[in-house]
């Protein structure tokens, strides 16, 4: 019987409208970037008696610390590093695969709202490789790559803004937006890579400063909450078979090392919105 079977509800149709309107923004978060409330905790909703049936009208929980917003960053799970520790700073500097991260850390952005993760994770690439940028609405005087002009050049059926503000962007979609700049832009599904293959790719790429991976991975994979995500990769230490994460969403996560194997399990979960495999999209700049 369902826990709401004991309520009386007057208004049906609209608890209908509610439940549709609720699934739509859940897989639009699973799919891309777009914000999704915390999960509650499985085991913080089992009853103390799970034996014993309540005769009582259900009742609402007080929120505990997952159903409600976060007073800041959300902690970090144990198996990854943050780079702010004396020990996530040490694998930095010990890592040969490092290349990508000073040119990535002079232009980290924050995505501007909950959605534009895809768009964060663009911009600060495109002005980390150092190629011809355009005229600027924020700095006049200053070409600069932004999230505010990220789409002047993208043809909106490929990617607008108020789309990707609700729904942020499939691999796909983003590898056709990457396409209207002035860029090489690979796209590789992780279904198509073996976890070899998707090592050898991050240790390859970011051993270099001018070409980087921009993963698109799911966060629950790799221990974090919420759904789809993208950021850049800017290093790869061997010796702990990690690479560092450098979350966009800053006022989420801060940059993590993150085991390779959970992070190609993550770029291999599905996205609802293609019915594909997430993965990895790789620009450089343009061979003369």
């Amino acid at each position: 019987m369902s826990n709401y079977s004991s309520m009386h509800v007057v208004a049906v149709p609209s608890r209908s409208r509610w439940a549709v309107a609720l699934c739509s923004v859940l897989l639009a978060g699973l799919a891309a970037c777009a914000p999704v409330a915390p999960a509650v905790n499985p085991a913080a909703a089992q009853p103390a008696s799970a034996g014993l049936a309540s005769t009582a009208a259900p009742q609402l929980a007080a929120p505990g610390p997952a159903a409600r917003a976060a007073d800041g960053p959300l902690a970090v799970p144990p198996n990854l590093l943050p780079l702010t520790r004396p020990a996530g700073q040490k694998r930095l500097t010990m890592a040969a695969s490092s290349q990508s991260y000073w040119p990535l850390s002079q232009y980290f952005e924050t995505q501007r709202n909950q959605a534009y993760c895809s768009v964060a994770t663009s911009v600060m690439a495109l002005n980390a490789l150092g190629i011809r940028r355009p005229e600027s609405s924020l700095y006049p005087d200053f070409p600069f790559y932004s999230q505010e002009d990220f789409f002047r050049s993208i043809d909106p059926q490929v990617a607008n803004a108020a789309q990707v503000s609700r729904e942020g962007m499939t691999l796909d979609q983003l590898d056709a937006a990457l396409k209207a700049f002035p860029i090489d832009v690979r796209k590789y599904h992780a279904a198509d890579l073996t976890l070899g293959q998707f090592r050898d790719l991050i240790r390859q790429t970011t051993a270099h400063g001018d070409r980087f991976a921009l993963l698109n991975f799911r966060r629950v994979e790799i221990g974090e909450e919420g759904g789809g995500h993208w950021s850049p990769l800017a290093a790869y230490d061997s010796a702990s078979d990690s690479a560092l994460l450098m979350d966009v969403a800053r006022y989420k996560y801060p940059a993590v090392w993150v085991p390779v194997a959970q992070l190609y399990a993550a770029a291999l979960a599905v996205d609802n919105v293609s019915g594909l495999s997430r993965g990895v999209v790789i620009i450089s700049r343009r061979s003369n």
